[in-house]
């Protein structure tokens, strides 16, 4: 005769699953939000070929947790560039579509986007990424935490010249070798 216990054995806790760094692309396109009464914001397969959809700006891509919030703005990655369009990841996803934001966004390549804001390195990173140097790849002066803040002062290729007060001064990897985001933003900055 089998005997079933009256109350399994409790499992353990699921751990919360790591966001998925995003793919850094070309910049940010920082769209106002819309008001009432303004034009919708159409998504295409091809630049002005194949409307696939309305972006739905109530329903951005979830990266507060590296661009932080803004009341006015949401900002979405741009992959690519082609005059006026847009290619932007705009779904938790990543799925990618084409939009001319017109007067309503912004785009900013990533060298003006990071000049002059408040950074850290995202959690669960390798170590390797939690390093900063004296030159881009070159000697480590230091390692760094996820919550140390940074001013941005240069972009050089993947890395950003930081500094972390007024006597440390260094180069952080922003962007790994596969295109993914290494830093956020500071709450506060933008």
């Amino acid at each position: 005769m089998v005997v079933f216990p009256s109350v399994l054995p409790a499992s353990p806790p699921v751990a919360a699953i790591p966001k998925m760094r995003p793919y850094t692309g070309i910049g940010v396109l920082q769209l106002s939000i819309a008001s009432e009464g303004s034009e919708p914001l159409y998504l295409y397969e091809e630049p002005a070929l194949s409307r696939i959809g309305q972006l739905n700006i109530s329903k951005p891509p979830s990266q507060e947790w590296i661009f932080g919030s803004n009341s006015h703005t949401v900002p979405f990655i741009v992959m690519a560039r082609k005059e006026k369009w847009l290619q932007v990841t705009y779904d938790d996803a990543g799925r990618e579509a084409w939009l001319s934001p017109g007067s309503r966004g912004k785009f900013l390549p990533w060298s003006l986007y990071f000049k002059g804001q408040f950074i850290h390195s995202l959690p669960g990173l390798q170590k390797r990424f939690y390093q900063l140097c004296k030159q881009p790849g070159t000697e480590i002066m230091t390692s760094v935490t996820p919550r140390q803040i940074f001013k941005v002062l240069r972009v050089e290729g993947d890395w950003l010249m930081v500094m972390a007060d007024q006597k440390n001064l260094g180069w952080l990897r922003w962007r790994d070798e596969d295109g993914r985001l290494l830093v956020g933003l500071e709450k506060a900055s933008r």
